[in-house]
């Protein structure tokens, strides 16, 4: 029995229900991911630990736009796992009979290609592993100041999850329509709707 099957053996038993989903990008929704980089942490560790300032290295644009993947241990280019359940939760605020609170203890998402694991796969609409190019983006950082950064792209993606939920807390027509609504007006990861840029990327729609 696989790791899988387990999982929804036990989940079963619980009284858990589960749903296998494919979610892919809306028409023209570009995916864009930024991860945190070691670089920018240890940025971060010595301006709190009050050290000096070290020269500013040159830019290499090309080993920025790696640093921003999230990758799994097999190498794949992911999303975070938590990026979709963020946008599950948000996205009860369109509703009146679901809330934040009940929703977080109500369901629960999994990657169907490594379950148990905190990142998703990014796959090809033909489930082959996704490969992103680098784009160039003038952003602001702080307040009053421009840069740009350099972040992998994915103009056709798709996410192959699994979400267990409670049936006593959520039904399954409302779990569907939780997910249509954060595809819709949620999105995930940069530049979808509910940030303030609002750049329309991100979102996406059950396969059918």
């Amino acid at each position: 029995m696989s790791k899988t099957e387990v999982k929804k053996q036990e989940a079963t038993q619980r009284g858990i229900q589960s749903e296998e989903i494919v979610l892919r990008n809306k028409v023209g929704s570009l995916l864009v991911v930024h991860n945190f980089s070691e670089k920018a942490k240890k940025e971060i560790r010595d301006k709190q630990q009050k050290r000096a300032k070290q020269a500013k290295e040159e830019r290499k644009p090309a080993d920025e736009f790696e640093a921003a993947k999230y990758l799994d241990g097999d190498g794949r280019e992911c999303v975070p796992i938590t990026a979709l359940k963020k946008a599950m939760i948000a996205a009860a605020t369109a509703f009146d009979d679901l809330t934040k609170v009940a929703l977080r203890q109500a369901i629960f998402v999994d990657s169907v290609l490594a379950p148990g694991s905190s990142l998703v796969p990014i796959e090809t609409y033909q489930n082959k592993p996704a490969r992103a190019t680098m784009r160039e983006d003038a952003v602001t950082i702080g307040i009053n100041k421009r840069g740009l950064a350099y972040r992998p792209e994915y103009t056709e993606w798709q996410l192959r999850i699994r979400v267990e939920y409670n049936p006593r807390l959520v039904s399954l027509e409302q779990l569907i329509a939780l997910i249509d609504q954060a595809g819709w007006g949620v999105g995930i990861c940069e530049g979808r709707p509910e940030k303030t840029s609002a750049l329309g990327w991100g979102r996406f729609e059950r396969a059918q």
